[in-house]
């Protein structure tokens, strides 16, 4: 639209560029003055408004039309726009996280399992393997990378390694239940993402305290901004007027009133 000032945010437009534009009224047989906010006839024309990216996009009138009328406002769902839209791309972020932490968890469940049902032959493989690289004895018990890893594996006994597996599977279980919650916007999953993330972050710190690495670092970092997003910016707990603000917020920036006030002046012609 000649002289509509363009929103900030592109998310819409990555969002319709996936899934197509959210357009009303093009099959209808009548538009009317009172369905200008989302499709119009200029010229012989018509202009159908994407409720998303807010482009009015030209189609051309049905010759058979399926429906007399555009649909009225209750029966049209006005899609997530601007900063709502955002903070879905957010949360589905923080969700493919969890998916990831599901697939390390499920791998370690794994491998404590098959260690505690193999031990011994795999103990004396390991053996095997590390007198071949550097004659065992002293030798061995200083090596470091994965080899390392896996001479401490055989410190513990069978049981122990059964309880880690049941301990890494009950928390994939918590992670995958988070993404799921997460991916389909669930307030719920904000409250249980934010407790689970919170309560681990002591517990990186007394690691990164032990040892300071990379890895680590950037595990802290991660979780540190997600709880803080989830707090300051979803308003959980209260915060920054809570559910009820956060629900209003999006009322105002999704709906309705959202596509009123860019909704450019009646007389005004589509520019294509």
């Amino acid at each position: 639209m000649a002289g509509t000032k363009r929103p900030e945010y592109r998310y819409e437009l990555l969002t319709c560029a996936w899934h197509g534009h959210e357009l009303v009224g093009e099959n209808a047989a009548v538009v009317t003055p009172a369905d200008a906010v989302v499709v119009r006839e200029v010229d012989a024309q018509r202009w159908c408004r994407c409720l998303r990216c807010d482009g009015w996009i030209p189609v051309p009138i049905p010759d058979d039309p399926a429906e007399e009328r555009v649909p009225g406002r209750d029966q049209i769902d006005v899609p997530l726009r601007g900063p709502a839209l955002r903070d879905r791309y957010v949360l589905r972020l923080i969700a493919l996280d969890r998916v990831l932490h599901v697939i390390i968890l499920t791998a370690l469940a794994t491998a404590f399992v098959t260690f505690a049902s193999h031990n011994r032959s795999l103990h004396a493989d390991y053996q095997n393997i590390m007198n071949a690289l550097n004659g065992g004895g002293a030798a061995a018990l200083k090596v470091r990378g994965v080899l390392g890893y896996l001479r401490k594996a055989f410190d513990y006994t069978p049981t122990h390694l059964f309880v880690l597996a049941a301990i890494c599977l009950a928390y994939a279980c918590l992670e995958g239940v988070e993404a799921v919650g997460l991916w389909l916007n669930k307030r719920w999953a904000e409250y249980l993402t934010f407790v689970a993330t919170t309560l681990l972050i002591p517990y990186e710190v007394y690691e990164l305290y032990l040892r300071l690495s990379v890895f680590k670092m950037v595990a802290f970092v991660l979780n540190v901004l997600v709880a803080a997003y989830l707090l300051y910016a979803k308003r959980l707990f209260g915060v920054r007027g809570g559910h009820a603000a956060e629900a209003a917020r999006k009322r105002e920036l999704s709906g309705w009133t959202a596509l009123e006030a860019t909704m450019p002046a009646t007389e005004r012609v589509p520019a294509g």
